[in-house]
C-alpha cells in the first residue's frame, strides 16, 4: 500500500509539473528554455521513460526523421510571438513578443532550427515537404515527439531562403492535455552575420542575457537517458 501511495503521489506531482510547464501563461518562456529544462527533466525521469527512449534510438525510428532545412551559418535573431488575431478572437491579451539570438552551423542546425518549438527533444517522426526555391521556398514540417511519455504533435510552416531572412508559424498540440496547446505562434528570423566572439554553434542568447547551449543540453539529456538504460 505504501508503494502504491508513493506512486500516486509521484504521478500527481508530475501532472502538476506538466501543467505548470506548458501553461498558456508561460508558453513563450518555455519556448526559450525548453531545451535547458529537458536536461534535468529527462534525467529525473530516465528510469520511467525506458520504453519510449529505447524506441527513439532504434534504426527504424531514425529512418522516420527527415532532414530539416538548414539556415546559413552564423548568428540569427528570431522574434517569437503569439498570433494576435487568434488571441483577439478569443478575447485574450497578447503577451509581449520575445527575441533570441542563435549561433548555428551545419552540424548544429538539425537541433537549432526547431529549438524555439516546445517538446522537440525526443522525436520519433519528422516529415519535411518543400515547395519552391530561393526566397519563395516554403517548408511544411510535422513532428511527433514525446515529453514524459506524453505525445507532442507539431506543425510548422517555414518560408524564405534561410540565407538572410525567413518567417513562419507553428502550432504544438498535446493530445493528452489539450489545455496546454500553444495555439498559433508566429516567428521571424534574420541573419546578423558571423557569430560573436566567444560564441559557439548551439549557443542561444535569451532576453535576460543568459546563454544556453541547446546542442549540449540535448546531448546531456541523451547521455543521462542512456546511463539509466541498457539497450
Amino acid at each position: 500500500m505504501a508503494l502504491v501511495l508513493k506512486a500516486l503521489i509521484a504521478i500527481v506531482f508530475e501532472l502538476l509539473e506538466l501543467s505548470m510547464w506548458f501553461s498558456r501563461g508561460v508558453v513563450v518562456l518555455h519556448l526559450l528554455v525548453s531545451c535547458a529544462l529537458a536536461t534535468a527533466q529527462q534525467a529525473q525521469h530516465a528510469g520511467r521513460a525506458q520504453t519510449v527512449a529505447g524506441a527513439a534510438n532504434t534504426p527504424n525510428t531514425q529512418s522516420r526523421l527527415s532532414s530539416l532545412p538548414a539556415r546559413k551559418d552564423g548568428l540569427w535573431e528570431i522574434l517569437v510571438r503569439s498570433d494576435d488575431l487568434v488571441l483577439q478572437r478569443a478575447g485574450r491579451a497578447s503577451p509581449k513578443p520575445v527575441t533570441v539570438r542563435q549561433c548555428t552551423s551545419a552540424a548544429a542546425e538539425q537541433i537549432m532550427l526547431m529549438s524555439i518549438v516546445p517538446g522537440q527533444e525526443d522525436c520519433h517522426e519528422r516529415k519535411v515537404r518543400r515547395r519552391g526555391s530561393g526566397a519563395d521556398a516554403r517548408y511544411e514540417i510535422t513532428t511527433v515527439c514525446y515529453v514524459h511519455d506524453h505525445r507532442v504533435d507539431t506543425q510548422m510552416q517555414l518560408l524564405g531562403d534561410l540565407q538572410s531572412a525567413y518567417h513562419g508559424s507553428f502550432q504544438t498540440r498535446f493530445p493528452k492535455t489539450p489545455l496546454n496547446n500553444t495555439g498559433r505562434m508566429v516567428f521571424e528570423g534574420r541573419w546578423l552575420g558571423g557569430c560573436a566572439a566567444g560564441q559557439r554553434p548551439g549557443d542561444m542568447l535569451l532576453p535576460n542575457g543568459v546563454t544556453v547551449n541547446v546542442v549540449d543540453d540535448q546531448q546531456r539529456a541523451k547521455d543521462a537517458d542512456h546511463s539509466g538504460h541498457q539497450h
